[in-house]
């Protein structure tokens, strides 16, 4: 029996991304309800999946007590992930969450703690888990190709700060996003680098604003930017092993950018986003060797991130599906990386609770 989906929020990351990935999956599920406060969102997802005005709501209050969905999936700005997640919860409905899952570590904990009593699955959208390539990356990593680990570098860049003439949105209003690129684009970053199963011990982060003031949308009046444009965070991870993470919005030239680099006793591994399908493994005694993914991996560059939530209604995970847990092991480095850059200070990561 296909899963009933209801959509709440259809920005961009809604009809571009989520969209195109329930295409693939109309076999297990269906959307059947959309709930967005924007007139001209509401009647986009209107036109894309073809509903009737009933199943198209501007309250996602309605949208939960309708009774025409199984699930939810929460794309809207972040301030509001936790408050409707534990709304779905406990009406009896499974939930999948954009990322970062909330504003910080204490109120996702508290979804945490409802979901485990209701005995409800939470999804959490780390979609760069859902890449093949970087899923042959951990393998290689974590089955001991290069030995034990020493280091992780990871860059995740791009130049979208520096847009001209783009707008104030959400994403630069502290009271709606939190923080910035830090959780926006460090969100996945930081998951990646958990996924490797080293966790972090404590952190040192820097951050600041580029742009320091928007134009609002449609008007004349200009906010000041309350976000990072830019986060960088040395951590120390379990075992003596280092990790960095650069994260910018703030890089003139580069459209995107992220690249993983990996070292460990007997040589290093690299995932360049432009190298599609391509492990680079550098070995000892100067041996280069590019790595095309295997056909287990699939052969898309990213594989269908709906089809592991409705998987995991149906009570169906893998080693790449991603919960609550992973949610927190996430936010409690970002809210250690906040605390860091805004007091100057190393953070152990036990002090977030």
């Amino acid at each position: 029996m296909k899963k009933r989906i209801g959509i709440i929020g259809y920005g961009w990351i809604a009809w571009d991304v989520h969209f195109s990935n329930y295409k693939t999956v109309t076999d297990i599920c269906e959307i059947t309800a959309v709930c967005d406060i924007k007139p001209e969102a509401r009647q986009k997802a209107k036109d894309m999946f073809g509903l009737p005005d009933e199943c198209i709501f501007s309250d996602y209050r309605e949208l939960i007590d309708s009774g025409l969905c199984d699930a939810v999936d929460i794309c809207t700005p972040n301030n509001m992930h936790c408050p409707i997640a534990k709304y779905a919860l406990n009406a009896g409905l499974g939930v999948s969450i954009e990322k970062p899952v909330g504003m910080n570590y204490a109120e996702v904990k508290e979804v945490d703690e409802l979901a485990k009593a209701k005995g409800l699955p939470v999804f959490v959208c780390f979609s760069w888990r859902h890449k093949a390539t970087l899923r042959f990356l951990k393998d290689l990593a974590t089955e001991g190709s290069i030995g034990d680990l020493i280091h992780v570098y990871i860059t995740c860049i791009k130049d979208s700060a520096l847009w001209k003439g783009r707008r104030f949105e959400w994403r630069f209003d502290k009271a709606q996003a939190g923080t910035g690129v830090l959780c926006d684009l460090g969100s996945h970053m930081i998951d990646l680098l958990a996924w490797l199963g080293v966790p972090a011990v404590g952190l040192s982060a820097n951050y600041g604003t580029t742009v320091k003031e928007r134009q609002e949308i449609g008007g004349e009046a200009w906010h000041k930017v309350t976000t990072d444009d830019w986060c960088n965070i040395i951590l120390d991870l379990e075992h003596d092993v280092s990790a960095n993470i650069k994260l910018s919005r703030s890089c003139a030239t580069i459209p995107a950018l992220t690249q993983v680099e990996i070292y460990g006793k007997n040589g290093k591994l690299i995932f360049n986003e432009k190298e599609k399908g391509v492990v680079t493994r550098h070995l000892e005694g100067g041996v280069e060797e590019k790595l095309p993914v295997p056909e287990k991996y699939g052969t898309a560059a990213t594989f269908s991130q709906c089809e592991s939530f409705i998987n995991l209604l149906n009570g169906k995970t893998d080693v790449y599906t991603s919960t609550l847990k992973e949610g927190l092991i996430a936010q409690r480095v970002i809210d250690a990386a906040e605390i860091s850059g805004r007091e100057k200070r190393y953070v152990k990561l036990d002090e977030i609770k």
